[in-house]
């Protein structure tokens, strides 16, 4: 008798009504295959995504805006006089401070010398304000610095997903970037 009275206090003592909170999730999109098409902008031409729209912000400078991501990508054009050193050193500036958060910093490079075509990818891991700057430049009269942002707060786990559907039309937009002759 006294097992079996042990025994059911054992029983009735093990079951425990606690719930444990729930874990984080978060949403997992997905992205059809994207289309492109050639765009030209102010003397330069290259391939957008057609879920992207070009929005003029002033004489040379664009948004390319994903209204599905809530981002956008800035392109900022400056005309090189001889102050190619000045603008990488303030581009540096700006890469060096939105680098604050991070916790690593990829960097790619690509060159077409027969397109003029000179250009250097940061990529940044952590929850920095801006995940992907670039800039593009013929080295001699133009120069293009830019910066992608969404309009969240800075969380890379639940970004990664929209940096890396973003970092594939940076690509395509950089590989198939060229200079219109003025």
């Amino acid at each position: 008798m006294r097992i079996l009275f042990i025994l059911s206090f054992l029983i009735f003592a093990s079951c425990d009504n606690s719930s444990l909170p729930k874990q984080k999730g978060f949403f997992a999109p997905e992205f059809g295959y994207p289309k492109y098409e050639n765009q030209a902008l102010c003397n330069f031409k290259f391939s957008r995504n057609l879920s992207s729209n070009i929005i003029k912000t002033n004489e040379c400078n664009y948004e390319i805006y994903y209204k599905d991501l809530d981002a956008k990508i800035y392109l900022n054009k400056i005309k090189l006089t001889s102050n190619l050193n000045e603008l990488s050193s303030k581009f540096d500036e700006k890469v060096f401070n939105n680098s604050e958060y991070a916790d690593q910093i990829l960097t790619s490079e690509y060159s077409d010398p027969s397109k003029k075509v000179y250009s250097r990818i940061y990529f940044f891991v952590g929850d920095t304000p801006s995940n992907i700057q670039f800039y593009l430049t013929d080295s001699v009269s133009n120069y293009i610095s830019s910066s992608t942002y969404f309009n969240s707060k800075p969380n890379y786990d639940s970004l990664l997903p929209y940096i890396h559907y973003i970092r594939s039309d940076i690509r395509k937009f950089i590989e198939s970037f060229d200079w219109i002759n003025e």
